[in-house]
């Protein structure tokens, strides 16, 4: 069984190895012996280094194994695979892999577990790992924002105080430098102190908003004059708590006075949105960057640092005139604002589009002292719109294929495609190859949408051809699936029916590739002759050879029809299907009408069955009758 357990990863067990190559991680199995049997493609990517027949207690020479730190290697007995191996347990670790062929370094989580037999015996181990360097850059950003914080919040120019809920009270456990100028620098002494020591009444406004603030989760602010307790000094502030979960309300208390000193400072910045989803930036009247927003660096790629002292030109295209430009400011200099859609283009080069709004900022006196510009990014919005004009030309262009007038002498024959997208992979088609032979034929390439409409429009192309090459059906379907086989991925086929009448004969030859059903219909609408499959969907096999069904002689007012899946596969609420027998019933019904009506009348009850809900699948038919 051990020696089938290695086999399993040595080329002979295929599906193993695809499983195990579609895990979006890194995979290596190794025997109990530490020999490597497989590593997937995502695992040699993100070591760099692919799989190599070396003794375990080289593994971490070979493929660079460090601690975190970068810097320490890492025992090649204590990687999670070798702790496995060795005690029959998992291992996790994380370790960084710097090789030569991952010169940068990556840092990786791994985990290893054992692979035991029937008997709890050991068979070996099976590592997956992934890249988790971005994960801990972030968390080194994201520490260094806390201190970064941390230095933010001491240098707040509003006193703030920190109080933290616990036994039905509240204590101060922090303050900035701005809370110890206010103090005179005594709150320090009052730190971890509580509330209702240091403030008694508790019928005062300001225990209030605490507790509201707590309890309601929420944000409340007052003006209110209030004695310091620190200074004895009475204030006018403007005060608000702001609830922190879980159990944190910070008080900023800023003295009104101050904050009307700084105004002025914060006018600029409140006139722009930080947590926008657009970017905005605010240049000088000269157009100098002076400040950007986080959206505007998510967009365009530039950090604020590179952007700031820069012009907005940093994001020109070079898609746009002289004269594009020359507008813009013609406009924004008379003092107007000014809007446009304009292309733009990121660090990286990527190009987006932008529905642009740019506005003078004047000062009291009406000079203009700065401009705001706001970009929407609208390049999916752009693109759907493009999408769908090209979807809706292929539906035209589609649509055109489509026999627009059908017509064989002595027959009234019509078809039609109710497609479920903007084009689709549904097929009919009628035409003639003499004035004795007209073909009539009905297909569905798997699938739907543009690819399934191409591999359509290559199937009409090569049936017209290859119709002049032979008038028999089965040669001609086992020459066009050799054609077809080269052109299909594995995962694509196209199902088809093909009928040769002979009008002077009054009879039909046909094959069939993997198609629904056709039918024969008598003058009451009863089912004659069932057209069957007689070879399997086009595309599969390349030498498939296609038989012929029987010929069929016709008679007056005999029916021919034929269907894709889509109508017979139409489903409920109840997931029901619509099915053969539910179709000839409607179309016995209905015989005495035109090949059109019928068509008309059949996706009319198709769509009464499934409540009008949009089809899944693309549905077409085709009807012939003889007169």
């Amino acid at each position: 069984m051990f020696m089938k357990f290695n086999h399993l990863f040595q080329g002979e067990d295929k599906l193993i190895q695809k499983i195990l190559n579609s895990i979006g991680e890194g995979v290596i199995v190794a025997n109990k012996d530490g020999d490597f049997l497989f590593f997937n493609s995502i695992a040699e990517n993100i070591l760099g280094i692919g799989m190599r027949k070396i003794d375990p207690e080289k593994w971490g020479d070979v493929y660079g194994c460090f601690y975190p730190d970068k810097k320490t290697p890492f025992p090649s007995e204590q990687i999670p695979l070798a702790q496995t191996l060795k005690t029959g347990k998992a291992a996790n670790e994380i370790l960084f892999i710097k090789n030569p062929h991952k010169s940068d370094g990556v840092f990786i989580d791994i985990v290893s577990t054992p692979i035991l037999g029937d008997n709890d015996d050991m068979w070996g181990g099976i590592v997956i790992f992934k890249d988790i360097s971005e994960t801990i850059k972030s968390n080194n950003l994201l520490k260094q924002s806390e201190e970064r914080f941390k230095e933010l919040f001491k240098g707040i120019p509003i006193p703030t105080f920190v109080w933290q809920h616990e036994n039905e009270d509240f204590t101060l456990i922090d303050y900035n430098d701005a809370a110890s100028t206010l103090s005179h620098g005594k709150i320090k002494s009052y730190v971890g102190m509580k509330y209702t020591t240091m403030y008694p009444d508790l019928s005062s406004p300001l225990y209030q908003d605490l507790w509201h603030s707590y309890k309601e989760r929420t944000i409340v602010n007052r003006e209110i004059t209030h004695r310091l307790r620190s200074t004895n000094q009475e204030k006018e502030l403007d005060v608000r708590h702001v609830y922190i979960a879980p159990d944190l309300v910070v008080v900023h208390a800023e003295d009104i006075t101050e904050r009307k000193n700084a105004e002025k400072t914060l006018k600029k910045l409140s006139s722009a949105v930080e947590q926008t989803a657009d970017a905005v930036l605010i240049t000088t009247e000269k157009g100098i960057i002076e400040y950007v927003n986080p959206a505007f660096m998510k967009m365009s790629g530039y950090t604020r640092e590179e952007a700031i002292g820069q012009t907005p030109r940093l994001l020109k295209s070079g898609k746009h005139e002289k004269s594009f430009y020359q507008e813009i400011w013609a406009t924004l200099l008379a003092g107007d604002p000014y809007q446009n859609e304009m292309l733009n283009r990121k660090k990286n080069g990527e190009y987006f589009w932008v529905q642009n709004t740019i506005t003078p900022m004047k000062d009291e006196n009406g000079t203009i002292t700065n401009f705001v510009a706001v970009h929407k990014d609208i390049t999916d919005l752009k693109a759907r719109h493009e999408q769908e004009i090209r979807l809706k030309v292929a539906r035209e262009i589609q649509q055109r294929l489509y026999s627009s007038t059908i017509s064989i002498p002595g027959f009234n024959i019509a078809g039609k495609n109710f497609s479920a997208e903007e084009t689709s992979g549904d097929y009919f088609d009628v035409f003639s190859t003499s004035d004795e032979t007209y073909w009539l034929t009905i297909g569905d390439v798997s699938g739907h949408g543009v690819g399934s409409a191409l591999i359509m429009a290559e199937t009409r192309a090569y049936l017209r051809v290859l119709t002049k090459l032979s008038s028999d059906p089965g040669t001609v379907l086992s020459m066009l699936n050799k054609e077809l086989h080269t052109d299909l991925d594995e995962l694509q086929y196209v199902t088809l029916i093909l009928v040769r009448l002979d009008v002077t004969r009054n009879q039909i030859a046909y094959a069939s590739a993997g198609h629904v059903p056709g039918y024969i219909l008598n003058n009451k609408g009863e089912v004659e002759h069932v057209l069957d499959s007689t070879g399997i969907p086009l595309g599969f096999l390349k030498n498939q050879e296609y038989e012929n069904g029987k010929t069929i002689n016709i008679a007056a007012k005999n029916m021919l029809v034929f269907l894709t899946d889509g109508i017979v596969e139409a489903q409920d609420d109840d997931d029901a299907e619509f099915g053969h027998e539910r179709i000839l019933n409607i179309i016995k019904n209905s015989h005495q009408m035109t090949a059109g009506q019928i068509i008309e009348h059949l996706y009319q009850k198709v769509s009464s069955f499934s409540r009008d809900i949009h089809p899944l699948d693309d549905m077409t038919a085709l009807i012939c009758k003889m007169e």
